[in-house]
């Protein structure tokens, strides 16, 4: 049975990490693990656009916390196809982009939940607030999985009671 690895950051996350993440992709799929994203614009984005260049989809899950494509961001939708295409998984969750906010904010951090239960390691890029990847982070640490973060910069930080839970990373190694 193959490792779980999640990828997950801020929607903000420069393009400039792209091929770093994608790097990792590879590194991480070479030694056996599978990949798991949010589809979200961002980290999300890069890591399931590397999975599909790399003719990797098959290593990979989405956890959406849609219903359907639809819900996914429109610039995320197409890859999101091809990803499906080429032999990706898609845990679809019970969202609708056209519910109220605080239930789609719901969907959201439910998704994200059910992603880390199922991962054995996060490796989370925060740039600039990432309310979202803090949590993930934080569903993360509570359940023991081991957290990788890389600090990207747009003033990104970890509180005190997470740092010493997780390895810390500069986004400098990353670009």
């Amino acid at each position: 049975m193959s490792r779980l690895a999640g990828i997950v950051g801020s929607r903000s996350l420069p393009a400039s990490f792209s091929p770093f993440i994608s790097s990792l992709v590879s590194a991480l799929v070479a030694r056996g693990f599978r990949l798991a994203s949010g589809g979200a614009v961002g980290a999300d984005q890069f890591a399931l656009s590397a999975l599909v260049e790399q003719g990797a989809s098959a290593s990979g899950v989405v956890y959406s916390a849609w219903s359907s494509a639809s819900g996914f961001p429109v610039s995320v939708q197409p890859l999101v196809s091809r990803f499906l295409a080429s032999g990706g998984q898609v845990v679809w969750g019970s969202g609708s982009s056209s519910q109220p906010r605080s239930a789609v904010v719901s969907a959201l951090l439910g998704r994200n939940s059910r992603l880390v239960s199922a991962c054995s390691l996060v490796i989370a890029f925060i740039h600039g607030q990432s309310h979202g990847t803090l949590f993930t982070i934080r569903q993360a640490v509570r359940r023991g999985i081991p957290v990788y973060v890389f600090l990207c910069g747009g003033g990104a930080s970890l509180p005190a009671d997470l740092a010493s839970h997780c390895l810390i990373l500069s986004g400098k190694e990353a670009v």
